[in-house]
């Protein structure tokens, strides 16, 4: 029994050994902003969010020159 626990032990070892391997091969290829930059850009997000819109023109186009006009 106690030699089956120990190869069922290194068994999930090296499994989780491949897997931290993979992990940071993937990290290597596709790096993670730092926490600042992620903050940063939520702060960004969140004043684009609340500010004001400057709506002082019209919404629509004006139709000078336009070739349908009657």
């Amino acid at each position: 029994m106690n030699a089956y626990a120990y190869f069922v032990v290194n068994h999930h070892l090296n499994y989780l050994l491949e897997e931290s391997a993979k992990r940071q091969r993937i990290e290597e290829l596709f790096p993670r902003p730092s926490l600042r930059a992620r903050i940063a850009s939520a702060v960004a997000g969140v004043r684009r969010v609340f500010d004001p819109v400057d709506l002082s023109g019209p919404a629509l186009p004006s139709l000078d020159n336009y070739p349908y006009r009657g």
